[in-house]
């Protein structure tokens, strides 16, 4: 895949921790999803979402059960992301995704509701309701029911998106700190690694504003960092009006280059957040909270580690069956580097996010 912007080095100050077993976890999730119907082009594209390590990485200390469970959850979301988020033909369609959508996400809270005829529709949705009867039989009851819940906030990221698709409209930076975390199923991996690691944070805890914002900010580096090695993928797929480098560009008229600059700053302002509220959370903190903090921490470490090698961003999988196409391997050469410090800083903190910085310790 041509290399259409150059990513600097992306500050990531957390400590990265992996899980053994990387690749029995995804030969695993393979297996599975192929148990349930999977179609071959998904099953194709699983071997480049490389989710062994990105579970592995999420969860270090997970159990062995609960960390095959987020590894399933991360390649079934990729895999629905890839066949009706970014291509295919509901994919700039809001009158027939969001039907699907929320046919969807209603399997997570029904899981045994019967099959529909659509052999991709009924494959998809017969493995995540498998998950979540999984997750029923030995995660906390009310976790459970939070991550059958989340699919709706995700359901509401991957519908603007699409909406965005159907009238060719970019939205502004501010609405896209919205948005991605939701497309990105930001609460959901969040609970997901709760599932992992066999935790739950008390609610009192969960909706406390510090928390709150933590959360957030961590959605935000989960998802948006993503943006950036996705680029040349979404540029290739022509799906930009939701990356972040082609939001700046055309909001501030900026070249690509100079936009992944800005981005880049952003990034590092939220991140300088997360740091320092973390540290100041961790003060006096529960041990579940305490807990809590170090799963946010690990999911965007272990993401941003993963999209520099992932394949998925550095091949193109999907090619005309007359065009030989090249295996979903890991690069050689990384996507991008990890500094140790950080070099840039966004000039005004966006509307959306300003009240972060008001919960801080003066």
């Amino acid at each position: 895949m041509d290399k259409s912007i150059t990513i600097p080095p992306l500050w990531c100050p957390l400590e990265l921790r992996v899980r053994e077993g990387v690749d029995v976890f995804g030969a695993r999730s393979l297996a599975w999803m192929e148990r349930h119907g999977m179609d071959e082009t998904s099953l194709s594209r699983a071997v480049a979402t490389d989710t062994g390590f990105l579970a592995c990485s999420w969860a270090p200390d997970g159990t062995e059960e609960g960390v095959q469970a987020l590894s399933d959850w991360l390649m079934w979301a990729l895999l629905y992301d890839d066949h009706y988020c970014d291509g295919g033909p509901h994919a700039s369609q809001p009158g027939t995704f969001n039907t699907i959508a929320a046919r969807m996400t209603a399997r997570a809270l029904y899981p045994a509701t019967t099959a529909t005829g659509d052999l991709a529709f009924d494959a998809f949705a017969a493995s995540l309701g498998d998950l979540i009867r999984r997750i029923h039989t030995f995660a906390d009851p009310a976790l459970a029911y939070l991550c059958a819940l989340a699919h709706y906030q995700w359901a509401t990221g991957t519908m603007s998106g699409v909406s965005d698709r159907s009238t060719n409209s970019v939205r502004t930076m501010e609405d896209h700190l919205l948005i991605r975390p939701a497309d990105g199923a930001s609460i959901l991996a969040g609970h997901m690694i709760e599932v992992a690691d066999g935790t739950a944070l008390p609610a009192h805890e969960r909706t406390r504003p510090e928390v709150h914002a933590l959360t957030q900010a961590a959605g935000i580096l989960l998802t948006v960092p993503t943006d950036l090695p996705s680029y040349a993928r979404e540029q290739h797929q022509q799906s930009l009006e939701s990356n972040i480098v082609h939001i700046l560009a055309v909001q501030h008229s900026l070249s690509a280059q100079d936009a992944t600059y800005q981005a880049c700053a952003l990034l590092e302002t939220v991140m300088e957040f997360f740091t320092t509220m973390r540290d100041q959370v961790r003060k006096n903190a529960s041990m579940e909270l305490l807990r809590y903090t170090d799963q946010l921490a690990n999911m965007v470490r272990g993401t941003y580690e993963w999209q520099r090698f992932l394949p998925r961003y550095s091949t193109v999988i999907d090619l005309p069956r007359t065009t030989e196409a090249k295996p979903a391997t890991r690069p050689e050469t990384a996507l991008h580097g990890i500094a140790s410090t950080q070099t840039r800083s966004y000039a005004t903190k966006p509307a959306p996010i300003a009240w972060w910085w008001e919960l801080l310790d003066a």
